[in-house]
């Protein structure tokens, strides 16, 4: 398919199928496919017993003797003694991992709390503990109860003719159904009450893993969650939380966030603040790393305590105008290329409890409601919802949860215990039964689809791919304005917004000092001006602008003289900028630019030292999290940060590698602030003096935009930047041409800190994630793009066949760039133990060689076609909003890629045959060199046999 969207999410009271194309065939076909799903699914009918045990879950045996880990108990038939069972499914490992994740666990322990009495009381994505018990009955039960057309919402999103004809497509599959009240009648949610005396409390343990003195060091988290509503808000009040919880929590300076965050009583705010998209709405502040019980009950009180102080004195008229105003502008901006389905999730939010879609989708009477009533009343609106919603309302969630380092291996020890129990009381001819549905599960799962059900399947052709790629407008204009500054242009479609970015280069600054750029932009995003506190210039921006950030860019370039882009890039050309991104309507470009001016020269860096404090500590804790929930992305990174420096610079910047370089800066902010100062306003003025040949501003707009915008940029590139000619910078250098300065000391750090070997990442979870990779592609090596076809067919052939299908785990992929010749294999939310994962990866250069004397070839090369297909869908995405494709015209520009380097590709791509897929497993079965990366508990790595070097992302 070339879907740009395809998937299904399941929230607490609905489970929404949506799916997108840009090519109207295909977009035709996948209703086909997906209405058929969901309206005459197999996995209810006799012959899909299976799906259950695949995707939910299923008894299996531990280490049975088969191909992968799989369960076939074949040598167990006529065996007295009763094998080890242990749970496996897709949904199963899904909400194992998200129950090892500390928040998500106190998200879910939170919602069950607040709504004692309807179904929010319940985890719809299942408890791992409680999954284990659903029958099929009751899974075919629950279908076939509210799986029905009556209690089902259809939107569609396209130009007319699409509408028309989906509807009547659609038509085809509903009407049959008929019409069943009762479906709609059972599915109704009903309001839960506000009804608790006084909030509830409770405490509950969250897995850590212990640190070398066995003891934990992630601290205490706190929540308070509040029920906001028991009726509908009208569509004003609903715009007022909205805008309350910008000002509570919306940027760093935000009262309530700050005064949580300057406490130093945790690392971290969590809770979210508002959620709206329920039928009724919650709001929920709370802090992790909290370091004692003491300080759990000291945060408590100063949440309230802050709240009490905000009721009283309310928010400041420039506070109110910046939230109104950057609320404002995202309503009017609208969204991307999944702006239909973003629409569509809106609009459920009203429409799935019988009220208006276009409640949530027509603004402009509620925004002037809430302008008017601020002009009457000021702050007043703000006050009274913290009066009477938060401070006055006892229907809340005080909930603490404690680390323990004992919880995983109770976790795992309660459930053997319950499989045991379960085991001892099934008859020899139940024990029987489960051992025979391994087999025939297995081997239903070995079993290829025949020609004439892949054949009733619909599918696009080559015929049906635009074979040019898609482009976005670029112009570019050297010594613009004789600023001596690049000017680049788009010109697309903007709805009136000007987007405007401004590069600089950041090459001269020393590689070892390069660890502080993140700090310097933490501080660029948070902090105030010389004349302005921080919350005074934050405010600022957001009354005047639709936002301004910072951010740095690391980018690949092409070397010169190499015209052929599918060449591996030998990873020392490379570009690094610090970028000044920001958006605004045409009249307020002179104060856009002002801005740019503040952030870039005027910002306070003395008096920030708190600010600096808490963007390192929430950092860290955030990146620690993520280590644990998305340990797929790091062992990837990881991975690929041994075989290239390029990406070695990548993994020391944004990896796991960047714990310890977070934890070094904070300890320098706290041991010598005045001394780390000095070397931030060093490093401003370096980057600030750097040739401005190694500057670019980025304008992206229609056509008005760009008018308007012109004498605002060639006063800003040629009166608005510190201009030395006494001692001029030099040129800054060709990076096509030559290495970048970061290089040599890179390499060097790269071979000191990441060697090529196998690796262990130590945290807490209950499933794992596993990687394996290496070079593919020397540097120089001609690399055709039906690499990145064979790739595509791994992960949807046979990973997810594998991987996924077979042996349980929530994700499984494959990943080649043709920059660096790197090709890796991962997994998400793995249940298996990494050997047996990383067995199973061995196989899959073998499944291809094999697949090339059968399959692959079957009808006219059905199956890779169908790779093709998936490849350009990828390849293309979704429609780009006006911002997205200006950036992405710029990157391509810088790197260095070529309009015929990418038709090239593209036409590669549709050319991919069975030698190219042959040629990929040969290289894939002689990696040269691969290694490891595995993130996992450490009882997970206390059963390898691997020799791993281990260390604690801590």
């Amino acid at each position: 398919s070339l879907q740009t969207f395809l998937n299904a999410m399941t929230y607490p009271d609905r489970t929404v199928y949506p799916v997108a194309s840009r090519n109207r065939a295909d977009f035709r076909n996948l209703m086909d496919v997906y209405l058929d799903a969901v309206f005459h699914p197999r996995a209810v009918e006799e012959e899909g017993w299976w799906v259950l045990r695949q995707e939910g879950w299923r008894y299996d045996v531990v280490d049975a003797d088969d191909d992968n880990g799989g369960s076939s108990g074949r040598d167990l038939a006529g065996n007295p003694d009763r094998a080890d069972f242990e749970y496996k499914g897709v949904v199963f490992s899904e909400m194992k991992g998200a129950y090892s994740n500390p928040e998500d666990l106190l998200d879910r322990t939170t919602q069950s709390l607040l709504f004692p009495d309807n179904p929010y009381h319940f985890d719809s994505g299942g408890d791992p503990a409680i999954i284990p018990t659903l029958t099929r009955e009751e899974f075919v039960d629950f279908y076939k109860k509210y799986y029905h057309p009556t209690n089902a919402r259809l939107f569609i999103a396209g130009d007319e003719t699409d509408v028309y004809h989906a509807l009547s497509q659609a038509d085809r599959y509903l009407s049959p159904l008929g019409y069943n009240p009762d479906s709609r009648k059972d599915s109704v949610i009903n309001y839960q009450p506000r009804k608790f005396h006084k909030p509830v409390r409770e405490r509950k343990p969250f897995a850590v893993a212990p640190t070398e003195d066995g003891e934990d060091s992630e601290g205490y988290m706190l929540c308070v969650t509040w029920l906001l509503n028991t009726q509908p808000l009208s569509p004003m009040m609903e715009l007022a939380w909205i805008v309350l919880d910008s000002l509570l929590l919306g940027k760093p300076s935000s009262p309530l966030r700050k005064a949580l965050e300057d406490s130093n009583l945790g690392e971290e705010t969590i809770g979210g603040g508002l959620e709206d998209e329920l039928l009724q709405s919650t709001f929920a502040i709370g802090m992790k790393g909290v370091k004692s019980r003491e300080d759990v009950n000291a945060l408590e009180d100063l949440m309230m305590e802050t709240l009490h102080i905000l009721d009283s004195d309310g928010f400041s008229e420039d506070e109110i105008a910046s939230s109104m105003n950057t609320i404002e502008f995202q309503l009017r901006e609208g969204g991307g290329g999944l702006r239909g389905m973003e629409v569509f999730l809106a609009a459920l939010g009203k429409w799935n409890y019988d009220l208006s879609p276009k409640d949530a989708l027509v603004y402009e009477d509620s925004l002037k409601l809430m302008k008017d009533e601020i002009d009457k009343t000021g702050s007043n609106v703000f006050q009274q919802l913290i009066h009477d919603s938060l401070l006055g309302n006892n229907h809340r969630v005080v909930l603490e949860m404690y680390p323990s380092t004992t919880l995983e291996t109770e976790q795992l020890q309660d459930a053997k215990i319950h499989i045991s129990r379960a085991q001892s009381r099934m008859s020899d001819a139940q024990y029987q039964s489960l051992i025979d549905e391994g087999v025939k599960l297995k081997k239903l799962q070995d079993t290829e689809e025949t020609p004439e059900v892949i054949a009733t399947n619909p599918a696009l052709s080559i015929s049906d791919i635009d074979p040019t790629p898609i482009e976005y407008p670029i112009h570019v204009e050297d010594n613009a304005f004789k600023s001596g500054i690049r000017l680049v242009t788009h010109e697309v479609s903007s709805s009136g917004i000007a987007y405007v970015d401004f590069g600089l280069d950041i090459s001269m600054i020393p590689y070892e000092d390069a660890i502080l750029l993140p700090s310097l932009i933490s501080l660029l995003n948070e902090a105030g001006t010389d004349d302005m506190t921080d919350a005074e210039f934050r405010n600022h921006i957001g009354k005047v602008t639709g936002g301004v950030f910072a951010t740095m860019e690391i980018m690949s370039m092409k070397p010169k003289g190499w015209e052929d882009d599918s060449k591996v890039l030998p990873g020392v050309n490379m570009l690094t900028m610090l970028f000044i991104r920001g958006k605004c309507t045409t009249d307020g470009l002179p104060d856009l630019y002002d801005v740019f001016k503040k952030v870039l020269m005027e910002i306070n860096f003395d008096d920030s030292q708190s600010i600096l404090q808490n963007a390192l500590k929430s950092n860290l804790s955030s990146k620690k999290s993520n280590v644990a929930s998305r340990g797929h992305s790091y062992a990837n990174q990881r991975i690929r940060g041994r075989y290239s420096v390029r990406s070695f610079i990548d993994e020391k910047v944004y990896g796991v590698s960047s714990l310890e370089s977070y934890a070094r800066v904070l300890e320098a902010v706290e041991s010598d602030w005045g001394q780390f100062v000095l070397r931030l306003k060093k490093l401003r003025e370096t980057i600030l003096n750097g040739s401005r040949d190694g500057m670019l501003l980025n304008l992206t707009g229609d056509r008005s935009v760009l008018d308007a915008i012109m004498d605002y940029a060639e006063d800003f590139l040629v009166n608005g930047l510190p201009v030395d000619l006494g001692n001029p910078a030099p040129p800054s250098p060709d990076f096509h041409s030559v290495d970048h300065p970061w290089i040599a000391s890179a390499r060097a750090d790269m071979l000191q800190s990441n060697p090529v070997r196998d690796e262990g990442i130590v945290v807490s979870t209950q499933v794992a994630y596993v990687g394996e990779g290496g070079r593919l592609y020397d540097v120089g090596d001609t690399v055709k793009g039906s690499t990145s076809v064979v790739s595509h067919y791994l992960t949807t052939g046979y990973m997810w066949d594998v991987i996924r299908a077979k042996n349980g785990a929530y994700g499984a992929y494959s990943q080649f760039s043709r920059n660096d010749g790197i090709a890796t294999l991962y997994t998400y939310r793995d249940p298996n133990s990494p050997e047996a994962t990383l067995d199973a990866f061995h196989e899959g250069a073998d499944d291809i060689l094999q697949a090339a004397s059968s399959s692959l070839t079957r009808n006219n090369n059905a199956a890779i076609t169908t790779a093709i297909i998936g490849t350009i869908g990828g390849l293309d995405g979704s429609a780009l909003s006006a911002k997205e494709a200006g950036w992405t015209a710029l990157i391509r520009y810088l790197h260095g890629e070529s309009v015929l380097c990418r038709q090239r590709w593209r036409k590669e791509i549709l050319e991919s045959s069975v030698d190219d897929f042959i040629n990929y497993a040969q290289r894939l079965k002689s990696w040269k060199t691969p290694s490891v990366a595995i993130v996992a508990s450490q009882s997970a790595f206390d059963e390898m046999e691997r020799d791993l070097s281990l260390f604690k992302a801590q």
